[in-house]
Order: structure tokens, then C-alpha cells, then sequence
């Protein structure tokens, strides 16, 4: 199997690589289409075992794609329709639905009415369309996710938005989706990547001008790469020592899971700065291997590396994380309630790990608009974005596809799943990039492949696994890391 290339393109992106590939190169229109047609034909003849396919078109390109699909698999002996959902053919999609009807391709107006089982083709709306859905594609989707049988995207899974892989309204299910040249945010990001199933990349000869690399999956071949040249240690002091600033009364858990992921992902000497004798009754029960000193007023002086926030839940517990962000030049990963003392853009080497709602308390503190977890969550990209314009860091914001963005960057992550949504887990989380941080990652390098270890470590669990099962995954992920993944987009040549 081939591996897609990990770069994405936004709406505008592809939109100027087909206005560059037609109109400067001089690749016609209808060639680009019948290569993306062949390339779904493939993916719909693998998928459909022996059921009829019916092609839900719209009245743009992407129903033309549709058409054409029929119309080949038609040739290859399938039984294969058109549904022409709208009255408005555009130009491209008018000749291939000609040509379709020359052919013989049986189409109709209107969704289906058979009960017959089949693979619906979704080519109603592409990438250049942006939700909510209006008519007739609110029914269309919604009949279409009612009925058995395989399905399969052109493009975009119809009611995604490209960019931001929100769906502010039904969004088409689909099992497969092939798209075209690179693949796109939003077939990645929640909750776009659960609406796209498996997402195969079709090369077609289309080619951008400006080939931009700013937005990217997190290459699992790149991760096992950067991890394989991390030198294992003949001592404990030569894989970095990881300090860790967390622990209330309450919740001195929380210091401990991140210290003890920290441990897993191979730092070689964990130490917990904490006053609280909670935190220091945890540590001997459960993980003598920890050392624990009184925080003072440089935390952890012999640190390389800091995790600063786990249960950091009272206020007094937090006192003098503002200036520790400004002033403390070692890498620190900065997570949960420590994020509410981030007061300015820093110039020191910081990662932050937010949740959704911790990201829009924190851009509503620093860019003076109102945030919600809800505005957060319809833009996932945006807010990472700008979360790393105001706060300096390399910013994690976690959920499922967690994003990784810088200034100047952003990376979508393919591991993870339900396991991981358990208390305690975004603890490991910091845990994890902090060593390989200590291990000599940089912060971006470090919170990329820590998010995807963290993530694949949760696959290997089930639902009921606790954070320390997470914790305790980790290091078989990293002895031996794998260069592949289910999600990471295969290639198909047009």
C-alpha cells in the first residue's frame, strides 16, 4: 500500500491548484475529471460486493465526478444510476450526464425509491462547498445515513466543511472517501474525521504552484524516525531529568500520572516539586520510582525539563506561575489550571496542552473576544492557531484528532480513540512530551510525537482503561513505533 503525502490543503489551496493545473498548464477540465472518476470506480468496485451503486449527484463538479463513476462502472458491466438531485446542471456536469445518457446510464431525478440495497455515492457537494446544508442535500444526507449498505465520499463527505471538519448540520457518513491530490483538514479534524471513514488520496496530475507544507498530518514514518534516533542512555542522567510542578489536596493524582508517563516515555529521573503531603503519600504508594522535593522557589532546580499544572487546582497552589512562565528559560509543558496564569506571549520554549474549554477561557483572556468551547470546537484550526499567536507556545489542543500548531504551522494527529477520554489522561499526556522534550525533541517535534504515542498508546486499550493503563502503554509504543496507521490517507494513482 502507498502512503499519501502527510500534507493538506485548505479550500483555497485546491482551488488554485485546479485553476494553475488548467489554466496555465493547460491539463483540460474533463481529463482531471475522468482520472478522479477512475480512481472512485476502483474504490466503489472494491467496496461494493455485488450491490447496485446509485450516484447522488449535485449540480456542480463533484456531480459530474458522480456521473462519471456511473458511467465507468457502468462500461465494467455494474449496475450502476445517476440521481440528479437539483434542476441546475453546471457546464462540466451537463456533458458528462450527455455523454452518461449516450451510453445508456439509466438516470433519474430525485432520491431513489427502491428498496434495494446499495452503495450510495455521495457527489452531491465537493471541497469549495461550505455547511450548513440547505435543500434538497438536507434530505438527500439524512436519507442516504438511513439506509443499509456501504458509502462512499467524493471529495468531502457532503455537510463537512473542508477547512475546519465541523458539521453544523447532518453531514453525510461515509465508509470511504476518496479525495484529490492532498488530502484536507477537514476530513481529519472532529468531527469531519469520523464522517469520512477511511480517507484514500487520488492522484490525478494535479499540481499547485505554491506546493505549501504549513498543514499536515502528523506522519506516524516521521515519529518512529525522530524516536529511532533518540539515544537510549547508558545512564539515567542521559536521558533527562523531567520536573513536575502539580499537586492539591484533592487531586494529587494528577501529579503522579504525569510523572509517571513521564517515567514510561523514558525520562531518566522524574522529580515532583510539592509541598503537599497528599502528593507525597501518593508517591510512596503507588510510584516509589518518583522523587519528591519542596517545590521552593526555583521548582525542581536540577529539572532540564517542566510539567507545570496537573491538579494544580486551588489558587494559593498556583502562586508564582506567572513569573515562572516569563522567567524560567527550560522547556515546560504547560497544562490544565496553570493555563489560567499565562499572562503575555512568551519567548521561552513552552508547549500547552488545552482542552476545548481551557482553550476558550485562555482566548478569551488574552484576545479580548468571547470564546466558547462551542466556537472553539466549530473551528478547531482557527483557535489552535491563534492560541499559538497570543500565548507563544506550541499549542496541543486535545480532543479526538488533537491539533499541534505553532506560528507558522499546523499538524492534525491520527492516533487516539475512546479509551483516552478518561480522567487523568491528558496528565500522561503532558507527561509524555515533557520527556521527549528532556530527551532532546524540540517543543514542536516533542508535542507531535508525544500527542501520537499518547494516542496510539489509548489504541491499544479498551473503554474502562484508566490513565495509568494509558501510562503504562506508552513504553511498548515507543521500543517499537509503527511507520503506518490506519487513518494516515493511502494513495491511488489516477
Amino acid at each position: 500500500m502507498k502512503r499519501a503525502p502527510a500534507t493538506l490543503w485548505t479550500r483555497s489551496e485546491a482551488a488554485a491548484a485546479d485553476r494553475h493545473t488548467i489554466d496555465e498548464l493547460g491539463t483540460p477540465s474533463p481529463v482531471l475529471m475522468e482520472r478522479a472518476a477512475l480512481c472512485c470506480a476502483r474504490e466503489a468496485l472494491a467496496m461494493r460486493s455485488d450491490r447496485p451503486v446509485w450516484a447522488l449527484c449535485g449540480p456542480g463538479n463533484n456531480g459530474g465526478d458522480g456521473v462519471a463513476v456511473a458511467r465507468i462502472l457502468h462500461g465494467w458491466g455494474v449496475r450502476a444510476r445517476v440521481f440528479l438531485l437539483t434542476e441546475r446542471l453546471g457546464a462540466e456536469l451537463a456533458q458528462q450526464v450527455a455523454l452518461a445518457e449516450k451510453l445508456g446510464v439509466p438516470i433519474a431525478r430525485g432520491l431513489p425509491r427502491e428498496d434495494e440495497e446499495a452503495l450510495i455515492v455521495d457527489a452531491m457537494l465537493g471541497t469549495g462547498a461550505t455547511p450548513p446544508l440547505r435543500q434538497p442535500f438536507v434530505t438527500a444526507v439524512e436519507w442516504a445515513n438511513g439506509r443499509p449498505g456501504p458509502k462512499l465520499a467524493i471529495d468531502i463527505p457532503t455537510g463537512i466543511d473542508a477547512d475546519t471538519g465541523a458539521a453544523p448540520g447532518p453531514a453525510f457518513a461515509a465508509d470511504r472517501t476518496v479525495t484529490f491530490v492532498r488530502s484536507k483538514p477537514g476530513l481529519h479534524v472532529t468531527p469531519g474525521r469520523a464522517a469520512a471513514g477511511e480517507v484514500v488520496v487520488a492522484s490525478i496530475g494535479i499540481v499547485s504552484r505554491d506546493m505549501s507544507e504549513d498543514a499536515c498530518l502528523i506522519d506516524p514514518a516521521e515519529v518512529a524516525r525522530e524516536l529511532a534516533e533518540l539515544r537510549p542512555g547508558s545512564h539515567k542522567g542521559e536521558r533527562g531529568h523531567v520536573g513536575i510542578v502539580g499537586g492539591s489536596a484533592g487531586t494529587p493524582g494528577a501529579a503522579v500520572l504525569a510523572g509517571a508517563a513521564a517515567l514510561r516515555a523514558g525520562a531518566g529521573l522524574v522529580t515532583i516539586a510539592t509541598d503537599d503531603r497528599e502528593v507525597q503519600a501518593q508517591l510512596v504508594a503507588h510510584r516509589p520510582e518518583l522523587m519528591v522535593q519542596a517545590r521552593g522557589e526555583v521548582p525542581a532546580p536540577a529539572a532540564k525539563v517542566l510539567v507545570v499544572g496537573p491538579g494544580l487546582v486551588r489558587a494559593e497552589d498556583r502562586a508564582g506561575l506567572a513569573a515562572l512562565w516569563r522567567e524560567d528559560r527550560r522547556p515546560a509543558v504547560w497544562d490544565a489550571s496553570a493555563l489560567a496564569e499565562i499572562e503575555a506571549r512568551t519567548q521561552q520554549p513552552r508547549v500547552i496542552t488545552p482542552h476545548p474549554a481551557e482553550a476558550a477561557r485562555l482566548l478569551s483572556a488574552r484576545t479580548g473576544e468571547t470564546w466558547t468551547t462551542g466556537r472553539v470546537q466549530a473551528d478547531r484550526p482557527r483557535a489552535a492557531r491563534a492560541l499559538a499567536t497570543v500565548t507563544g507556545a506550541v499549542v496541543v489542543l486535545k480532543g479526538e484528532g488533537s491539533l499541534v500548531a505553532d506560528d507558522a504551522r499546523l499538524a492534525v494527529c491520527v492516533s487516539g480513540g475512546p479509551a483516552l477520554a478518561t480522567a487523568g489522561s491528558g496528565d500522561c499526556l503532558a507527561g509524555v512530551i515533557a520527556a521527549l522534550l528532556a530527551r532532546g525533541l524540540s517543543p514542536w517535534a516533542g508535542a507531535c510525537a508525544g500527542v501520537h504515542v499518547h494516542g496510539a498508546a489509548g489504541e491499544r486499550l479498551h473503554v474502562g482503561a484508566v490513565a495509568m493503563d494509558i501510562a503504562d502503554a506508552v513504553a511498548p509504543i515507543l521500543a517499537a513505533p509503527a511507520s503506518t496507521h490506519p487513518r494516515f490517507p493511502r494513495l491511488v494513482l489516477g
